[in-house]
């Protein structure tokens, strides 16, 4: 019996994410020390397993995560008949959003988890050693990833203030029931990312323990740290880590003539990482939020859809819609094609990883060639017969940002990319409530969940819900 309650209390705390209460507020079912609940490596591996299944859940990845920053940008428009989502599109948000508030929730579980493995006095065998390593530092790596879109979330861009001393989120390292934390600065919460991140390098194997995408390499937590480097507008580092990944040769772009591998085939040689859903394990479901034989509630903008040649291989990704009139009509999104949610859900790709090495070696401005040279990489793999990128300065820097929204549309970086080069939020063919949104606007990021300012008086309120 105490081995099957053991089991139960790992499931507790590795995949069981979903209740609404503040994170401070953990019942006794989560108040489980790591002596108690993580005793070997095994225990850690069931732990990192359920992390991961709390990724594909609607809250992370699964939808929330790419759904609600696109609906609060301009790449997509409402249905007609659209009634999900709704709030976000038309930027009145509020403290009590449901969808805000499982997203704090959920993030702030899966934190807890990792720091119960983390923390864990696990004594490894000469034999497992190395197995317990590669565990922890997927468990750091998986931890910075849970922050970083924490911050992006509920605080204002990294240089949103000069020094990024604006607030950021609590940054929850150990378990301690009764502490009410401050937040910490958007700086702070970097930091503690980047150090997780690295960490997390120094751990692991060369290699994924599933020999896929599916979980964390060192190379893929390399490529993710490209991200985080770039939107802290640290260019070096940016380009270090991108060049690292490029360099290892340990993926390829999918070519022009097997595009649509890219969405129908998990674990293709581009993706980095993924995650996986499977038939009896697909939780987020991003995929009816599109499809026609899905909800159906959001169509990709006529503005984003013109800016695709009609010879590029990623116009494969819409799909036309007779049944679509007037303003709604004639595209659907197809990047997610199964209603069903089998489909692996993708978080970086190779092409990311390139246009984020062309933007930061653009705004270096030593290797200018080397700039254009990875722009044309993502650009002709879509249209082989565009021409060679000829442009410099902040015209190449343009360039690249539009690669990025032809790239990378409807994969949750397009509000990113708006605020980190402090752009408004211009929605030229709009069908929601309100089609322009000024740089810096309140709520152009989340509020901190009324569940949690009410029980924590140390935590400050974004303004605009003050």
């Amino acid at each position: 019996m105490k081995k099957y309650n053991k089991i139960i209390v790992l499931i507790i705390i590795g995949i069981c994410f979903s209740c609404s209460e503040s994170f401070l507020e953990i019942t006794p079912e989560f108040a489980v020390s790591d002596v108690d609940a993580i005793t070997n490596v095994e225990d850690i591996e069931t732990s990192i397993t359920g992390v991961y299944d709390v990724l594909q859940g609607t809250n992370f990845y699964g939808r929330d995560v790419f759904l609600v920053a696109d609906a609060l940008a301009d790449d997509l428009k409402q249905n007609e008949q659209a009634n999900r989502y709704i709030d976000f599109a038309a930027h009145v948000q509020t403290v009590a959003d449901d969808n805000a508030n499982a997203m704090w929730t959920r993030m702030y579980y899966t934190n807890n988890a990792l720091n119960n493995v983390i923390n864990s006095d696990v004594t490894a065998t000469t034999a497992n050693q190395d197995e317990k390593d590669h565990l922890i530092g997927e468990a750091y790596a998986l931890r910075g990833l849970v922050y970083f879109n924490l911050v992006n979330f509920f605080a204002q861009h990294y240089k949103f203030t000069s020094d990024a001393s604006h607030l950021g989120v609590p940054l929850i390292l150990t378990f301690d029931p009764t502490y009410e934390p401050e937040r910490s600065t958007v700086a702070e919460v970097y930091e503690q990312i980047i150090s997780d991140m690295t960490t997390a390098i120094s751990l692991m194997d060369t290699t994924s323990r599933t020999g896929n995408s599916s979980t964390l390499s060192p190379t893929a937590v390399k490529a993710l740290l490209s991200r985080v480097y770039l939107y802290m507008e640290d260019w070096e580092n940016a380009e270090a880590m991108a060049t690292d990944v490029i360099n290892s040769s340990s993926y390829a772009l999918v070519s022009n003539d097997n595009y649509l591998n890219l969405w129908t085939v998990d674990n293709s040689s581009e993706s980095i990482f993924e995650i996986s859903n499977t038939d009896v394990d697909n939780s987020g479901l991003i995929a009816g939020i599109y499809v026609i034989d899905g909800f159906g509630d959001y169509l990709p903008s006529n503005d984003v859809v013109s800016l695709y040649d009609t010879n590029d291989a990623r116009m494969q990704v819409f799909l036309e819609d007779t049944f679509l009139v007037g303003d709604y009509a004639p595209f659907r999104i197809n990047k997610y094609p199964d209603v069903l949610g089998t489909d692996n859900t993708k978080i970086i790709r190779l092409a990311e990883v390139y246009l984020n090495r062309a933007e930061a070696r653009a705004q270096i401005g030593t290797n200018i060639t080397g700039a254009q040279d990875d722009l044309d990489m993502v650009r002709q793999r879509g249209l082989p017969t565009a021409p060679d990128v000829t442009a410099t300065g902040t015209d190449l820097i343009d360039e690249i940002l539009l690669e990025r929204r032809l790239e990378l549309a409807f994969e949750g970086q397009r509000l990113w990319d708006l605020m980190r080069y402090k752009q408004d939020i211009v929605r030229t063919q709009c069908t929601a409530s309100i089609c322009y949104i000024p740089y810096g606007d309140d709520t152009n990021i989340l509020p901190i969940p009324q569940d949690e300012t009410d029980v924590n008086p140390n935590i400050t309120q974004n303004p605009g819900w003050n």
